[in-house]
């Protein structure tokens, strides 16, 4: 922590030993320059008006030595130039004077779990190129195991099955065992399964021979041949009709393709990586999907999880998704604290995608460097938030998503006191906490708000 204010160190000190850490005080930059590399050290806290070198000089310094290690800039003095400059020169949050514990609290939070995840993230990073190559961002131990997986299944040729919710990033998955394969430089072609006729489907997977039907004037490759020496990636795989499957299955099983209207196969070095969002061996059972094609297009099985099980990779997710796309120049958008506190309370039915779509919206309604709630929450219509599945889970989320809601704004409302909530509930003090404990709201939360 660097001020030249004993009284701001020793309170800030008490702030931070409060919250457990352990800080070291020092008065100016260049004192701190001479203590970084002794110890290794979690976060930088500095104030921007500093004796000898000022702070947008000594947060330059730290950026450049130490590139992951996070800087949070405090200063009474702040303007909105001044602060949209020391986010652009690396700061990863500003508070202005005065602060309370909780804003502290909140910002030093934010900006540790940042660097743990970078961190701990930086290992797939080095195995996957980038983002368009197939990296699935993401530290929790969720989306370790898939990383786990996918490690495991690249070197092999045996089939994959990948299942997850839509939007949870299968392609995404299914690119990233092709990219870290011996195919990786052969093409992976992907197959939407359910948009293929079943009348078009051994057409367009296996090719046609000129002459085989009325209109296939020449003769045409299919889907298999331009993946050879590569991966097939199957999507949607369970909409392949059931007369299909058969013809699927056999190209699998004899690792040969004959085009329609072609009297000779031809041996096809195919890799298939498929996926579904619905539950294969239901469908098996109901006799809707072929049981010696499931065995066989599930020699590995990746499962991939929704973003519900995976909530703590959100701050991850959306610092990746801001920075993305952006033009020479740009200065990425920043999310502010409540913004975060909302993406991380809601249920996310389209996963990652429908993260990704919001931050999209977002970033074009915010009207300044920040993005608050108010641009990420869509109305509440039938089309996006409306109840779906069977009546009784229907009735039941909505129920849930109610109370949770009508929670929240309550202790908004109070500014997070329990006992001003309860009374506006008219619930009892006890019954009302009990709610809080089973949706996990707690009050401290709200009282930075």
């Amino acid at each position: 922590m660097v001020d030249d204010e004993k009284g701001i160190r020793d309170i800030l000190n008490d702030m931070l030993e409060a919250m457990s850490y352990d800080p070291l005080c020092v008065e100016d930059a260049e004192s701190a320059l001479a203590v970084l590399p002794k110890d290794h050290y979690g976060l930088v806290i500095t104030d921007l008006r500093l004796p000898g070198k000022s702070g947008e000089e000594f947060l330059k310094k730290v950026k450049t030595a130490y590139p992951t290690l996070p800087v949070v800039v405090i200063s009474g003095y702040g303007s909105t130039k001044k602060i949209v400059d020391v986010i652009k020169n690396g700061a990863e949050d500003y508070l202005s004077k005065p602060f309370t514990p909780e804003d502290l609290e909140v910002v030093v939070l934010k900006a540790l779990e940042k660097r743990r995840l970078l961190e701990e993230n930086q290992n797939l990073r080095n195995q996957i190129t980038d983002g368009q190559k197939g990296f699935m961002v993401g530290t929790s131990p969720a989306i370790r195991k898939v990383g786990q997986l996918i490690q495991k299944f690249a070197p092999s040729d045996a089939s994959v099955l990948i299942l997850g919710e839509s939007g949870v990033g299968k392609e995404l998955a299914a690119r990233a065992i092709h990219d870290l394969s011996s195919r990786a430089e052969k093409p992976m072609v992907i197959v939407n399964s359910g948009a293929l006729p079943a009348n078009l489907f051994e057409a367009e997977l296996f090719g046609v021979k000129k002459g085989a039907f009325t209109g296939a004037q020449e003769t045409r490759e299919g889907l298999f041949q331009a993946a050879d020496g590569g991966t097939l990636f199957l999507d949607e795989v369970a909409e392949i009709p059931l007369e299909s499957q058969v013809k699927l299955l056999r190209v699998l099983e004899s690792g040969e393709v004959r085009m329609v209207g072609d009297s000779k196969s031809r041996k096809m070095d195919v890799r298939v990586i498929a996926a579904t969002n619905q539950n294969l061996e239901e469908m098996v059972e109901r006799k809707l999907f072929r049981k010696d094609l499931y065995y066989r297009l599930s020699v590995l099985v990746l499962p991939v999880p929704s973003l519900r099980e995976r909530l703590g990779d959100i701050p991850l997710l959306t610092d990746f998704f801001l920075k993305s796309r952006l033009k020479d120049g740009q200065t990425p958008k920043r999310v502010s604290t409540q913004a975060v506190k909302w993406l991380l309370s809601q249920r996310w039915p389209g996963n990652v995608r429908e993260l990704k779509n919001q931050l999209e919206r977002a970033k074009l309604l915010a009207a300044g460097s920040e993005i608050q709630p108010s641009d990420l929450a869509l109305p509440q219509t039938a089309e996006n938030n409306g109840p779906r599945g069977p009546f009784r889970q229907a009735k039941q989320a909505q129920v849930r998503s109610f109370e949770k809601n009508y929670l929240a704004n309550l202790l908004r409302e109070s500014k997070g006191n329990v006992s001003q909530a309860a009374r506006s509930s008219g619930l009892a003090r006890r019954n009302f906490q009990l709610l809080l404990k089973k949706y996990k709201l707690k009050p401290n939360a709200f009282r930075a708000d």
